[in-house]
């Protein structure tokens, strides 16, 4: 069993909600990790963004948009928002993004993990991995993704 060590993608968002497919770059790292079958995992360190497996549809990208505008609306009030009583997490200019935080929550998994199979990722044919954007644009988002297994043969 081999443990590859563990590698930061960086991605920007350029819209307050976006849908990043990052699949290409994790079979990236499982390419370069040599493994023959395994598991690779992904790590979202970030609370109001994070991972889904979905299909490279636009409507369905849209509809997902509309599900998530009506389950948490970004002009609903959250207590979250409420700077004049929240004591927790506070950061200088904090934004108000409540509704972020409730679609990560409810739509969105901070983490993945995926077999490798054959060298590569075994995904359905039209799954793809995305980082969900959920409270952008940001300049940076990070997703850590490590993946291990038996190492490929030698030809």
């Amino acid at each position: 069993m081999q443990m590859t060590p563990p590698t930061r993608l960086t991605r920007a968002s350029t819209a307050p909600w976006q849908l990043l497919d990052v699949t290409d770059d994790v079979a990236g790292v499982v390419a370069a990790a040599g493994l023959d079958d395994g598991i690779v995992h992904l790590f979202c360190p970030h609370t109001s963004c994070g991972l889904a497996i979905t299909e490279l549809e636009d409507g369905l990208h849209r509809d997902f948009e509309t599900l998530l505008d009506r389950l948490a609306p970004v002009d609903a009030e959250y207590v979250h928002d409420d700077l004049a009583t929240r004591t927790q997490n506070l950061e200088p200019d904090e934004r108000r993004n409540g509704w972020s935080h409730m679609r990560a929550l409810i739509a969105t998994s901070p983490s993945l993990t995926i077999p490798i199979l054959d060298g590569g990722l075994a995904v359905g044919h039209w799954q793809r991995v995305f980082l969900v954007e959920l409270d952008g644009p940001r300049p940076e988002r990070t997703l850590i993704v490590q993946a291990w297994g038996n190492p490929a043969s030698p030809s």
